[in-house]
């Protein structure tokens, strides 16, 4: 949920970027001194959110650094891809790579220290406004009871925002008739980029309850020294902290097991909330004794992004190694008549490997 004066349902990351990336055709109706004003007042005034993911579930250490190596195998690598308002025009792109696993778990008896690395790309509209960014994080999870943990975690990267100015359309290069990219903009406007260090710390808990029911929580803060970011050189415009929460349940069924999950986080003067809930069912058998076969499994589900959009989510898992997620946001905020309610798809793949496989190995000619 986001908080604007101007349009309640409107997502923090898209607002400030949708102005930034129609700048430029803005700026080709009006005179340079115009043009000037509004990219340096968006600079100022529009600080830029983090990144907007529908499957916060599928984006560990977007969500906590103390889920780095929070996983039933030995390791973990994800992919995401999100292409946001692409029926608004120029839309918004974000790319995301994840890579973590846990140390010592087996030495340490139950503890862990979890490692884990988040790289992203974040670009909008024409300008190719937005941010890129790579974050080591580290965790320690211990013990708090026969069937409890508790991890804590921190992150530390490294990013740099930038935006292709020299990029932007001028008055000066229509020519009556239209837009024409050869004439000269009549301006010196270079590039713009900057550079910054960035922090985050969380806490994670997870057990299970007298019913049999799985459970895990947690809360997280990203920009802890609130870097500045500004392309210009302005000490009013910082990367703001962003205050996270989320919980979720697994309740085991006789065919289908059913997942709810809730996700809040506030970041300045931007809310969202997004609650919903995945079932699957499990297809074949694992073998417990022998790596002849694994199962595999299918998810289905729903989110609702408070005041913004409705998420239906596809997931397939494969042989407990391969898992691929589709999400398609539909959009129910105000911007549903400008937008036919086309939100943003994403798309996800995460691969969960096991170093050393204790069940015993079966030979091709033994296999039937």
């Amino acid at each position: 949920m986001s908080t604007y004066p101007n349009d309640p349902g409107h997502e923090p990351r898209a607002t400030s970027h949708e102005l930034l990336a129609h700048s430029s055709k803005l700026m080709a109706r009006g005179s340079k001194l115009t043009a000037l004003t509004l990219a340096l007042s968006l600079s100022h005034s529009l600080f830029s959110q983090d990144i907007h993911l529908s499957q916060f579930f599928n984006a560990p250490l977007v969500l906590n650094p103390a889920n780095a190596g929070d996983i039933e195998g030995d390791q973990r690598a994800a992919l995401m891809y999100r292409t946001q308002w692409q029926s608004a025009g120029s839309p918004f792109r974000t790319q995301a790579f994840s890579y973590d696993l846990p140390l010592f778990r087996q030495r340490m008896k139950g503890r862990y220290l979890g490692v884990g690395v988040h790289l992203f790309s974040d670009k909008a509209g024409n300008t190719k406004f937005g941010d890129t960014q790579g974050n080591l994080s580290v965790s320690y999870a211990i013990k708090s009871g026969n069937e409890s943990l508790l991890a804590f975690g921190i992150q530390g990267g490294y990013g740099q925002r930038s935006a292709v100015l020299n990029g932007m359309r001028w008055d000066s290069q229509y020519n009556g008739a239209g837009y024409n990219p050869d004439l000269p903009t009549g301006e010196t406007m270079a590039d713009a980029s900057t550079n910054f260090v960035d922090f985050g710390a969380g806490v994670l808990g997870k057990g299970e309850t007298k019913s049999g029911a799985l459970w895990k929580s947690g809360a997280s803060v990203y920009h802890l020294n609130q870097p500045m970011v500004s392309l210009f050189g302005s000490n009013d415009d910082r990367l703001l902290r962003r205050y996270v929460l989320h919980a979720e349940m697994r309740f085991e069924g006789k065919k289908w097991t059913w997942l709810p999950k809730v996700y809040a986080q506030q970041q300045g003067g931007g809310r969202e909330i997004v609650l919903g809930a995945l079932m699957h069912r499990r297809i074949n058998v694992d073998s417990r004794y022998t790596t002849h076969m694994n199962s595999s499994a299918i998810y289905m589900g729903c989110f609702y992004r408070w005041n913004d959009a409705v998420v239906p989510t596809l997931q397939f898992e494969w042989q407990r190694k391969l898992v691929a997620a589709l999400s398609y946001d539909i959009n129910v905020s105000r911007l549903r008549a400008q937008t036919s309610m086309r939100g943003g798809m994403e798309v996800s793949i995460q691969w969960i490997g096991v170093f050393d496989d204790k069940r015993m190995k079966l030979s091709k000619s033994k296999v039937y």
